[in-house]
């Protein structure tokens, strides 16, 4: 049996046991009078109908494809409303210490959406639906609001973790590692697997330029947040992780791959990813200001854009993760909030054209010679189709 056999079976036992679950708290609402029962009748129909698919042989072409994205669409909102709820009965019912339950509960987060990646994630062929599948799951595992019961977490370093996407940030690693192997792309880079023409000297250029914005949150920071140092720490660690994994890792090795025919598949990659994780930090508008968020696409768009060429020529997803992390860290210890404040002067727009000459003059600079082939070497080895899951036992 391979990995993917026991992913399979794990797939089975959690929607089943979900199911099991939200029958019992229907019926006992519904009993009592309560509405809740109607929301929880569709999350059991919906979960009925995955269950029933996957235990019926020789399903039609047609029905499989239509239960993929429902449960592609619904399964997620439904297990994370289902982990929530659970929780709160434990700690409940059962009258058990929420600190011990909240932790026992976040460990298995981290992998509740690791057999249904497989599953059902294994099942999208279109890159198109891929795309748009590592998206969606991003918005529902980061933040797990639904239902949890903040207001019985006795510990606000656990409230924090949850509160600001660490925890997810986790689990959307997990998720985005177990469907990118189900498509057969690959492995984040955690190890080293440089070749001969891999130059060091570029490695060391890429640190010098990311020391430029790097020095200079560091050197903004006048004295550390008392109150908020964890909480900001978290918040970073969720954009260097979850963000990385998304942008850098899934969207890059499914655009890769979709663009497999097309010449210049490297640059357009690059760039849709960097375009996209720039318009991404639209969702900031609620809490600053529009030309303040502007700003702060154009200056995402740039990262995003090196980070991308450092990811693809070294390889290693954890390097950028590093980056990213450290300059959000920094960035949030400097003004003591993950917002944009204050007016715009004439420096921040200098500042901006000097990160557009850096990092895209960097960027066009790596195009070309043998650092475009170490760069296509890595786009091969990210995109084989000869990977396979790599874990089996024997009996």
């Amino acid at each position: 049996m391979t990995g993917r056999d026991y992913l399979k079976i794990w797939y089975r036992v959690q929607i089943g046991t979900t199911l099991i679950i939200l029958m019992m708290m229907m019926i006992r609402n519904f009993e009592l009078g309560r509405n809740i029962w109607l929301q929880l009748l569709w999350m059991v129909i919906i979960l009925g109908i995955g269950l029933s698919e996957e235990l019926w042989e020789n399903v039609p072409p047609i029905i499989s494809r239509v239960n993929c994205w429902l449960q592609g669409l619904a399964q997620p909102i439904i297990l994370t409303f289902a982990w929530g709820v659970i929780t709160r009965e434990i700690i409940t019912v059962l009258h058990m210490p929420s600190r011990g339950v909240v932790s026992i509960m976040i460990l298995y987060y981290f992998v509740m959406y690791a057999p249904f990646a497989s599953v059902i994630g294994g099942q999208m062929e279109l890159s198109i639906e891929r795309f748009i599948f590592v998206i969606w799951m991003f918005q529902i595992v980061i933040v797990p609001f639904t239902s949890l019961p903040f207001d019985l977490i006795d510990n606000q370093k656990l409230s924090t973790l949850l509160a600001t996407g660490a925890v997810g940030a986790v689990a959307y690693f997990i998720f985005a590692t177990t469907v990118m192997r189900a498509w057969h792309l690959s492995w984040p880079g955690l190890k080293p697997n440089w070749s001969g023409d891999f130059n060091w000297w570029i490695l060391l250029l890429m640190i010098a330029i990311f020391v430029v914005p790097l020095g200079s949150n560091m050197m903004a920071i006048n004295h550390l947040p008392k109150g908020g140092f964890f909480k900001l720490t978290c918040q970073a660690f969720e954009a260097g992780l979850a963000e990385e994994s998304l942008f850098r890792f899934a969207m890059l090795g499914v655009l890769f791959y979709a663009w497999r025919n097309v010449k210049q598949r490297l640059p357009l990659a690059l760039l849709t990813s960097s375009i996209l994780f720039g318009f991404a930090h639209l969702i900031n508008l609620g809490g600053q200001r529009a030309d303040l968020t502007f700003y702060q696409i154009g200056v995402a768009f740039l990262l995003g854009l090196f980070l991308a060429v450092v990811y693809v020529y070294t390889g290693q997803l954890w390097l950028t993760m590093l980056m990213h992390f450290s300059l959000d860290w920094f960035s949030f210890l400097a003004t003591g909030t993950t917002k944009l404040t204050g007016d715009l002067v004439p420096g921040d727009w200098w500042a901006l054209l000097i990160l557009f000459v850096i990092f895209g003059g960097f960027s066009v600079w790596m195009m070309f010679g043998t650092r475009r082939k170490v760069m296509e070497r890595h786009v091969k080895r990210l995109t084989g189709e000869h990977q396979h899951f790599g874990y089996s036992i024997q009996y």
